[in-house]
């Protein structure tokens, strides 16, 4: 097994569609390993076995709305602290 498998085990990336703004930053630094889907209009990750670290992380990093999750063994690594985008709703009094 090489390097590049050993530090992608256990790695599961994926796109949050309600946070991406299809921004395209993460297919700039990334380019074929994410991409901007035509008809949704949402990053997909298109090439996770091609992919290094390095790129899925670049990725990640990139987005400005942190859509790009990155969990390894079921822990998330990227964000570390996902920021809310939008305000809590308020509490409905019954």
């Amino acid at each position: 097994m090489s390097d590049q498998e050993n530090t992608k085990r256990g790695l599961n990336v994926w796109i949050d569609p309600r946070r991406c703004i299809s921004n395209a930053k993460c297919t700039t630094v990334a380019p074929g390993i994410y991409v901007i889907d035509d008809e949704t209009q949402v990053a997909e990750l298109v090439d996770f076995e091609g992919a290094t670290v390095q790129q899925l992380f670049a990725g990640a990093r990139a987005c400005p709305t942190q859509a790009i999750i990155i969990e390894q063994y079921g822990q998330r690594v990227f964000p570390t602290i996902l920021t809310p985008m939008f305000e809590a709703p308020e509490p409905i009094d019954e």
